[in-house]
């Protein structure tokens, strides 16, 4: 069964390789922990093997942070899901917002590991820059999001972009340390207004 597995494999495209690796990493560190994440883990659970994974990744580090654009990704995916056309601007940020606070708040363990993430790669030699990518990645996302929605700022946009990501990641951990939905809901209704105010 496990050769199957592996011929199946070695007929994928690379990106349909790469995401299967991903998905297989996502899995095994939101059960098992970062840490407990190896390599051999990991293609264990994509039912792959050793050489599967280098031929898709140069290093551990470009899967980590294939992992962490993922995550990313799919919440700006579901935040431009939320858009309406015709909707005003005060209404785009709202559901933005929402649809990705339902996503927090329905998968607490994804979101955990970005933290978990974090906190490994800064703590690991030769992990840093997968850190300061992911947080990079967090405020261009958002800057992105708002450039798509033909906006422009009172201040500059990076500057909108780094402010959502440092308290959206901050409420973020801050729910999942003490899960207080309604000062959740309340803190994202004063980041909805401040980000209206700082846009034109």
């Amino acid at each position: 069964m496990s050769g199957d597995r592996e011929r199946t494999a070695s007929r994928l495209p690379q990106a349909e390789r790469r995401r299967q690796l991903v998905d297989a990493a996502i899995a095994v560190m939101t059960r098992d922990g970062v840490r407990r994440a190896t390599t051999r883990a990991i293609v264990n659970e994509a039912g792959t093997s050793l050489s599967v994974f280098h031929y898709c990744f140069d290093s551990k580090q470009e899967l980590l942070d294939a992992v962490i654009r993922q995550l990313v990704g799919t919440t700006v995916d579901l935040a431009e899901a939320s858009f309406e056309p015709g909707a005003s601007r005060r209404e785009l940020i709202r559901s933005g917002l929402s649809a990705y606070w339902d996503h927090v708040t329905s998968h607490p363990l994804e979101h955990l590991l970005t933290y978990e993430l974090t906190q490994y790669c800064l703590r690991t030699p030769g992990y840093a820059d997968v850190a300061r990518h992911q947080y990079e990645h967090y405020g261009l996302t958002f800057v992105a999001i708002l450039e798509a929605l033909g906006v422009e700022g009172r201040v500059p946009l990076e500057d909108v972009g780094r402010y959502l990501a440092v308290v959206v990641d901050g409420l973020t951990v801050d729910w999942l340390a003490r899960r207080d939905d309604g000062q959740a809901q309340r803190v994202l209704d004063l980041l909805g207004d401040h980000v209206e105010q700082m846009l034109a």
